[in-house]
């Protein structure tokens, strides 16, 4: 019988979807610090919300998803708007486009029903 911490978690999916935005995140953020890079304020606040709501999903709280899927659609924005701006041809395209993929997928997954708790989604 499963006890109430273990309904509260989030299933798998989610929380491969979580730990893979945490983690790229997290290193964003630590890159952008390191190279004092003052005009991607924008990306680091984004990035941060991106960490702070990763962990409030994975917590279970029902209404971070959503501020979470904000965060994903505005992160994939800004990478559309950056992959613009590229010369056809140039290298950082499709690493840009595994990105939006990455961030289209996660943002996917917590706006689905896999993105709800357990305890909200069985009321």
């Amino acid at each position: 019988m499963p006890d109430a911490e273990e309904k509260r978690l989030p299933k798998w999916p989610l929380r491969l979807v979580l730990s893979l935005v945490l983690v790229l995140d997290t290193f964003l953020v630590v890159m952008l610090f390191v190279e004092g890079a003052a005009e991607q304020i924008p990306m680091i606040v984004n990035s941060v919300g991106l960490i702070v709501f990763c962990v409030l999903t994975w917590r279970g709280i029902p209404w971070s998803r959503w501020l979470l899927v904000a965060f994903l659609v505005s992160r994939v924005v800004h990478i559309g708007i950056n992959v613009a701006h590229f010369a056809p041809g140039d290298h950082r395209i499709g690493g840009s486009l595994l990105l939006v993929a990455l961030y289209v997928v996660a943002g996917s997954v917590v706006a689905s029903p896999l993105g709800r708790s357990r305890t909200h989604a069985a009321t």
